[in-house]
């Protein structure tokens, strides 16, 4: 085999290595905290001997922890701007609209719930995010659904409101799915995508305009 090729096998060896070790390492801080998990376990989960995390992170756990909470933190605010970006809610029922909007929110919720996990419990994480931004990042996603109630309420339909606190509803009953999923006790009305959608119905049928 030529130098090149064992090179480069080498290198795609080392890659393999380095996101198995990151894959795990997510999975145990999610599950024991970062405290609570000591390289050797990290070590041991991949089949690694006792020190060779190190030749891969020379920063050790608190490298890995980085590298973890900034690319999924950067993976997850694409997700969340490609998913804007195939919305089109043009003509389209404002029940319906919500209800893909928190359809939207439970599938990228679903899809990193260790990671989120992590960003909630462990304060390592507002060494490499603030909580500022993060709060920033969620008023500016959801800043939109007032303007779009008022727009529906122009419309003719549903009836004038506080839109602020109309649009907070949607997203408190979204921020308790959030933290049902965190402690692990998700109630049958969350659970459920029908019975979500329910919800969300009625929500938007106090909404409506009073038929004479």
């Amino acid at each position: 085999m030529a130098r090149a090729e064992k090179a480069t096998m080498r290198q795609e060896q080392a890659a393999e290595t380095k996101q198995k070790l990151l894959d795990s390492a997510r999975k145990l801080f999610a599950e024991r905290g970062f405290s609570g998990t000591p390289v050797r376990s990290i070590n041991r989960s991949v089949g690694l001997a006792d020190g060779l995390l190190y030749h891969y992170f020379p920063g050790g756990k608190k490298e890995i922890f980085q590298v973890i909470v900034e690319e999924s933190f950067r993976r997850i605010l694409e997700e969340i701007h490609q998913r804007s970006l195939e919305d089109n809610f043009d003509g389209i029922p404002l029940e319906t609209v919500l209800e893909q909007v928190y359809r939207n929110f439970a599938e990228i919720l679903r899809d990193n719930l260790d990671i989120f996990k992590i960003f909630f419990r462990e304060g390592e994480v507002r060494e490499f995010i603030s909580w500022d931004e993060i709060d920033s990042i969620l008023k500016n996603r959801y800043r939109w659904l007032p303007e779009l109630l008022k727009q529906r309420a122009e419309a003719g339909e549903i009836r004038e409101m506080d839109y602020e606190s109309a649009a907070d509803t949607i997203i408190a009953l979204m921020i308790n799915h959030l933290m049902a999923k965190l402690v692990g006790i998700v109630p049958p009305h969350l659970s459920d995508p029908q019975k979500r959608a329910r919800l969300i119905r009625y929500q938007v049928s106090l909404w409506k305009i009073p038929r004479p």
